[in-house]
Formats: structure tokens, sequence, C-alpha cells
């Protein structure tokens, strides 16, 4: 499946949001979907769960925004300008620090969505949270996995997002394509992971999300264990 890429400010759907032809054979594809869909809530943890952040780490929230089409499962990824303060060019989710006004990291997480890539709330579908990703700039990153629907069109923030683009949830689960780094953070050794899709490098903690996410649903790389899979990416 092919990588689509998207600059500027205002971005359409593309031909993953496009449904297979035939009335029913759109309602057989959407109903696979659900199904999926149901299935991955369950090897989440509940949105609303709380989570520990470490001693002098600063909370942030991410959404991981997912979407089915005709052809799969996509995750929609970020790519930051050179200009904002943290993690300048490098491809990530919409999500941001916690600001004194947020009620939790899923607020924050919303509304860096809707600022960032114009997601808007009542889009989202909230499937759960996942554990919370400790990075060597001093953040605690918790995602919050969500479905968006294939007809969301995605308004950027010039400043802040250099363009948008999505990847089929399924390449993900090809382990073997990952590399790793070992990394020592706060007195630990941690794996720091990188994924080349296409022209970009995903790496840091957008791949570990993306790895851990990837186990929940396809199982673990290591073949230690082995969780329901996927009906349909």
């Amino acid at each position: 499946m092919p990588e689509r890429r998207s600059a500027g400010r205002r971005v359409a759907p593309g031909p993953f949001e496009e449904e297979v032809p035939g009335g029913e054979a759109r309602g057989e594809s959407r109903e696979i979907a659900d199904r999926f869909f149901r299935t991955l809530r369950g090897l989440l943890l509940p949105g609303d769960s709380s989570a520990t952040i470490s001693d002098g780490l600063r909370p942030a929230g991410v959404l991981v925004p997912l979407r089915a089409g005709g052809q799969g499962v996509t995750v929609v990824l970020a790519r930051r300008t050179e200009q904002v303060p943290h993690h300048k060019g490098q491809v990530c989710f919409p999500g941001g620090s916690r600001d004194p006004g947020d009620r939790d990291l899923l607020a924050t997480a919303l509304r860096e969505a809707e600022e960032e890539l114009g997601i808007r709330r009542e889009e989202v579908e909230l499937l759960g949270a996942m554990g919370p990703v400790e990075t060597v700039t001093g953040f605690s990153i918790r995602p919050f996995v969500a479905r968006i629907p294939g007809s969301a069109v995605f308004r950027l923030a010039e400043f802040e997002v250099a363009e948008v683009f999505e990847a089929p949830l399924s390449v993900f689960g090809e382990f073997r394509r990952y590399r790793w780094a070992e990394a020592s953070f706060r007195g630990r050794e941690n794996r720091v992971y990188f994924f080349d899709y296409g022209t970009h490098t995903i790496w840091g903690a957008t791949a570990r999300i993306l790895h851990d996410l990837a186990e929940r649903i396809f199982g673990a790389s290591d073949g230690r264990r082995s969780l329901p899979s996927a009906e349909w990416v």
C-alpha cells in the first residue's frame, strides 16, 4: 500500500479512506472494521485509567489516530516543522505537554490533535490508553488510541506541522523491520526503536508506541506470548 504524504493547511481524505465498491461490500467492510476496533478496545487500558509519572518528568498526552477504509486500517502520523522548540523535524503523533487548563492528559491529547491537525473532538472515538513512555528529553507521554472517521479532513497548524501522512497499521507488526539501539536513561537501559517507512524514519517515543501497539494486536515480537490477532488491518 503506497504512502500518502500531504503538506499545507487543509488535507482532504485520500485513497486509504475510499470505500470498497458496492453497497453489500461496503456494509461487510464496515462490519469487519467495527469488529476489529471492538477487539482492539479490549487490548487497551481504559481511557480514564491513571498512570504514574516519574518525578522530574513533564506530563504529556498524544492521540494515536486510526481510521479504516476499503484497504484496511491506517495510522495517522505527522512530521514536525523545524520551528518547534522540541522534536524538530521528527515524525510524531499529535500531542504535547499538559496545560494548566487541561482536566487530564486525555484532554491534552484531544486539544493538541485539534490544534495541530484539525481533528475535532466530536470526531474522536476513544478506544483506550497505553502505558506512559518516558523520553530522554524529559517527558512522560501518555498515548490515547482513537478511531477517527475516514471522512476526516486535516487542517495543519503551519508553525508546528510540516506534513501529515498515513501508514498501514499492519506494517508496524512486521517486527523484523525495526532497528534498535540501547540507551541509558534515569539509571536503566532502554531500547530505542527506529522504523523506516518511505522517506521517513520513525524513532523514539513514536516508534516505541507503534511497536507496543503492534505487540498488543499481532502478538509479541519475541514470540513468548500471543495476544488475539487482528481480523482485518
